[in-house]
């Protein structure tokens, strides 16, 4: 059963908010998608892992969700992941299955038996920036000058 409309607000201002503090820790990163419709840059937080060039992230709420379809129409998104700023592009959804192959044991287990997460967003790491651990939202995010927008 979806969330009741009114619920959804709460969990967007409040649970999202929270989660952001923790970005850069346990694996929780924030992901800058740009709106199909507005243009205006948004900021989720979720549950990433990278191996490699590859990083994987659950879609808990499907693939319905704004910022799944947000990243699938941009064709890709910026992600601070620990303390680097990445710049991902691919994006492609894929079963659990071939997702967990790139996570933590520990983590696809959860993902699959408790969770019950159906699909992964794998994106592509076209390139990385260290931002440091304990870098502010408006400084990782920032532009370097000169950069087109």
């Amino acid at each position: 059963m979806p969330f009741p409309r009114a619920l959804v607000p709460v969990h967007t201002f409040l649970i999202n908010r929270v989660a952001t503090l923790f970005v850069g820790f346990t694996g929780v990163a924030d992901v800058e998608h740009v709106g199909r419709r507005s243009g205006r840059a948004h900021h989720t937080p979720v549950r990433a892992y990278r191996r490699g060039d590859t990083v994987v992230v659950a879609v808990n709420f499907g693939r319905r969700s704004d910022w799944v379809r947000n990243i699938e129409a941009g064709g890709g998104c910026r992600m601070r992941l620990g303390s680097r700023l990445l710049r991902l592009s691919a994006p492609r959804l894929v079963p659990i299955g071939e997702g967990v192959a790139h996570l933590p044991p520990v983590v696809g287990f959860v993902l699959r038996r408790l969770v019950r997460t159906r699909e992964c967003l794998c994106l592509s790491v076209v390139g990385a920036t260290v931002v440091g651990r304990f870098a502010s939202r408006s400084t990782a995010f920032a532009d370097p000058p000169g950069a087109r927008s």
